[in-house]
């Protein structure tokens, strides 16, 4: 009888030891936070980036994105575009650990209809100086093609024909 308790023990402990290592925790990302769902070409779209989950004290991100189908405007003070990329840095004011950081806009106008992604890179530090693991994180923007007028005329006419 003690030899079947101490086997159930065992089995049981191996069972929550291998329950445990499979476990995964959610990595924290970063968010990529657009004006709007849907754009047509000439269009502007503004796209906020925030690390809501983590605290930290530093980053430096790196944004890329198709320079044929989007053209790069404005952004934050503290972003530079080179080499078709954006760079942004963020430091705390206080050297202290932040946690809900969210960057000003960053402005782009649509060249091409078609679908476009923006993949956003970066490094995290918090206020020791330790790297902090966040994911990278990437958005794809649906592009909508314009409709000729005509088109949109002659379906204004057949609707109002069928009433």
């Amino acid at each position: 009888m003690k030899k079947i308790k101490n086997i159930i023990i065992l089995l049981t402990l191996i069972i929550i030891s291998l329950l445990i290592n499979n476990i995964s925790f959610a990595q924290p990302q970063i968010q990529i936070i657009s004006n709007k769902q849907t754009i047509k070409k000439d269009e502007e779209i503004n796209i906020k980036l925030q690390i809501a989950d983590t605290p930290i004290a530093a980053c430096t991100l790196e944004i890329y994105f198709d320079t044929s189908r989007l053209e790069y405007i404005n952004g934050p003070e503290n972003s530079n575009y080179s080499n078709n990329r954006i760079i942004y840095t963020w430091v705390s004011s206080t050297g202290k650990n932040q946690q809900g950081i969210e960057t000003e806009a960053f402005q782009f106008k649509v060249l091409q209809e078609e679908n476009t992604n923006i993949a956003v890179f970066g490094e995290f530090y918090n206020e020791q100086g330790e790297k902090v693991e966040i994911e990278n994180s990437n958005i794809e923007l649906k592009v909508k093609e314009y409709e000729s007028n005509i088109n949109q005329i002659t379906d204004n006419i057949e609707q109002t024909r069928s009433k």
